[in-house]
């Protein structure tokens, strides 16, 4: 749902003729009734038999529960309520906003050491621009360059981790990599789980 929408806002901004006919008011509602009608269908989804249990997409990748799926509802809410007092922002604040929960969704409910850096990416770099959206001042910008190379920092250090667990255990699904660590652990994949760790303290800024 909220992928449609980033597609569907892209081509509405990139066409200039359609461009015209819509403020950044508008473009802000439009995003305010997305986020409202997509947290209807992840509340909608919990009545669904099988997610008791959990069920697991795109071969693994996301693994989507009843807690994953609260957790969505309460982000939906959540952005939904930053665009409420926001209607001198811009229309590109509204996408930026879509991009990031967006990647907040899919981290929600990653499964995989692939989806879950895709995930936290893609939920970066729509706070990366956040941090620079006052383009005139100069402290904005030198705050937004700031989080952008300590964000490109801890992201090798994310992709390290990952490798060097990919590297000892040969698995990147999170359940599996739980299962075979319970019975046997490595040196390697303690180092793996360290520096990834030291790189999602630096993605949180702590």
């Amino acid at each position: 749902m909220i992928f449609l929408s980033i597609l569907i806002f892209i081509v509405a901004i990139a066409i200039p003729s359609f461009r015209s006919q819509l403020s950044s008011v508008v473009l802000l509602r439009i995003s305010f009734i997305i986020f409202i009608y997509a947290g209807a269908l992840a509340l909608n989804a919990l009545y669904i038999q099988s997610i008791g249990s959990g069920i697991s997409i795109y071969n693994g990748l996301f693994h989507v529960t009843i807690a994953s799926q609260l957790l969505d509802i309460v982000i939906l809410i959540t952005a939904a309520l930053i665009l409420i007092p926001s209607n001198t922002l811009g229309d590109k604040y509204s996408l930026i906003v879509l991009f990031s929960t967006l990647g907040s969704l899919l981290l929600v409910s990653s499964a995989d050491l692939l989806s879950m850096y895709l995930s936290i990416e893609l939920q970066s770099f729509g706070v990366y621009i956040l941090a620079t959206l006052h383009r005139d001042s100069k402290s904005a910008t030198a705050a937004g360059l700031k989080y952008f190379l300590l964000g490109g920092l801890s992201s090798c250090l994310i992709l390290l981790g990952a490798g060097l667990v990919y590297t000892y255990t040969g698995l990147t699904n999170l359940d599996s990599i739980y299962t075979l660590i319970s019975s046997q652990s490595s040196l390697g994949f303690t180092l793996g789980l360290i520096i990834m760790t030291a790189g999602f303290l630096f993605k949180a800024a702590a």
